[in-house]
């Protein structure tokens, strides 16, 4: 068998870093659907748990996920009254997005069986092995 070029290495290092994303996806959906959530409506959640209220621009930026896609997010989490809409007091053309108690309380819920499961995922790694992944995830993102 030919040995491959460095650009044919990299295609295929890509590839894998694709499909493991997505079957990381659908173990995360799997999941968050037991828990009447989506993916993105977790995302919002967490976003606002770690870091508290924000305006849905940052959350957007935070996510990676356009603007329309939050609004239709945070509409689908506002029925649900797990966020609320806060209108920004020094700038008026700035909403931020704010964890309701009820928000609060899903997270509880939510977040205990979210990590048993990713770690039941990662399991496969050692620690080290855990910490070398890390390390090379970050370069890529950085």
């Amino acid at each position: 068998m030919a040995k491959k070029n460095k650009a044919e290495s990299v295609a295929d290092l890509f590839s894998l870093i694709v499909n493991t994303n997505d079957k990381i996806k659908k173990v995360h959906s799997a999941h968050l659907s037991s828990q009447k959530l989506t993916a993105p409506q977790f995302g919002v959640l967490d976003v606002l748990q770690k870091k508290g209220p924000m305006p849905l621009k940052k959350i957007s930026d935070e996510l990676m996920v356009t603007g329309a896609n939050i609004t239709c997010v945070m509409d689908n989490l506002e029925k649900e009254s797990l966020v609320k809409r806060v209108p920004s007091k020094t700038d008026r053309r700035v909403i931020n997005a704010e964890l309701t108690a009820k928000g609060k309380q899903k997270l509880e819920k939510v977040y205990p069986d979210h990590i048993k499961s990713m770690n039941e995922f990662s399991k496969k790694f050692s620690e080290s092995e855990m910490k070398q992944l890390t390390k090379l995830l970050e370069k890529l993102v950085d």
